[in-house]
């Protein structure tokens, strides 16, 4: 079976991670996977990509429409794919629409993100206009959790297949520890916040710097933010620490890491404030580290693995968030490693993530054959 998985552009975002685990742990004698990238992608992991045994195809920035869609349509017709698992959410209807009018048989809309309060009217206009086309072209529907799902294809038939990781990756080291802090100059005795990913208003990225003013209120050395990520909010923030001289030797801008999975052992607390997070593998992947992890009630459930290291917020207060972090007296590196490799066993594992999604390949392609 010939498959097109359509990725859009890769930023070091959970998305890709799913997708790249995908491309890892699929059956290669069963399925030939091309994975299709906007061009201006400023993450692309081209290397592991070709280890994978999966072809790398760009295209033109979906901004582009009509060459966008003009390129599809070409490779579509030439490769004659069996399969296209379009993974760019409401933007899928695009790429669908295209593999509809190329009579793709087996034609997949996979919806990773919701509606976000704070990411502006105008985007989630369009997302809610796009969403009323959601149905028309795709024949099979998934998504992370049954919300996620729920809000794109009303009362139509969808599949829910959790997110997996591949746990091994995240487990925490000590001698990444030690490396990325003695990279970073964040001595043994700081605290380090952290928060990785996509750089846009609904990651509620702004929240975390003033939780951070917060903190240094009490202590203004024994605590650092690590932001690693890059997206059209990060000048902003980056002109709010500049704005705030105390904050410029405590906050570290890193652009996205291909090999993100070691940073999390040199942070001590994750903290996650997203106002409507489709998933939230972050969240999974702090928690396998061993991590405190923080998040807001706009993170589902669903990425909760421990009861432990995980707490959910009903509100965005700086001072409640802060002075819970205060509080935290557990951060025993020992304690860190036990916790870690705890969860390693309990996470969703995307190699069963990948099988599912295969079943949903087979099980289709059957029943459009």
């Amino acid at each position: 079976m010939k498959v097109a998985l359509i990725a859009g552009k890769m930023v070091g975002g959970g998305v890709e991670s799913v997708l790249m685990n995908l491309n890892k742990f699929i059956d290669k004698d069963r399925f030939e996977v091309d994975i299709l990238v906007d061009e201006d992608s400023k993450v692309v992991p081209e290397k592991e990509i070709e280890e994978s045994g999966v072809k790398l195809i760009y295209v033109p920035p979906y901004q582009s429409i009509i060459t966008y869609l003009c390129a599809l349509r070409k490779l579509f017709l030439e490769n004659n794919y069996d399969i296209v698992h379009a993974n760019i959410s409401t933007l899928n209807v695009f790429p669908l629409a295209v593999a509809y009018l190329c009579r793709v048989r087996v034609r997949i809309y996979h919806n990773h993100n919701l509606i976000s309060p704070n990411a502006g009217k105008l985007k989630n206009f369009t997302k809610w206009i796009l969403s009323i086309f959601a149905n028309v072209f795709p024949n099979y529907r998934v998504a992370p959790t049954f919300k996620t799902g729920k809000w794109v294809f009303k009362n139509k038939k969808f599949s829910v297949i959790e997110n997996g990781i591949e746990s091994k990756k995240f487990i925490f080291s000590e001698e990444n520890r030690k490396n990325i802090r003695s990279k970073l100059k964040v001595d043994e005795d700081t605290i380090l916040l952290g928060s990785f990913g996509r750089m846009v208003q609904s990651k509620n990225i702004l929240f975390i710097v003033k939780v951070l003013e917060y903190l240094m209120i009490n202590d203004a050395s024994k605590y650092k933010l690590l932001l690693i990520g890059s997206g059209p909010n990060k000048d902003d923030l980056k002109q709010y620490v500049r704005s705030h001289p105390r904050l410029t030797k405590n906050v570290i801008f890193i652009p996205s890491q291909k090999n993100i999975s070691k940073y999390y052992s040199a942070l001590d607390v994750y903290l996650f404030p997203s106002t409507a997070e489709a998933f939230g593998i972050a969240a999974i992947e702090a928690q396998t580290n061993g991590l405190a992890t923080l998040v807001s009630d706009g993170v589902p459930d669903e990425s909760k693995v421990s009861d432990v290291l995980f707490k959910k917020f009903d509100s965005y207060n700086v001072e409640v968030w802060g002075k819970y972090i205060l509080k935290m007296k557990n951060f025993n590196m020992n304690f860190r490693k036990q916790m870690s490799l705890e969860m390693e066993n309990m996470v969703f594992n995307s190699k069963d993530m990948v099988n599912e999604i295969e079943e949903l390949y087979i099980k289709a392609y059957e029943e459009r054959g």
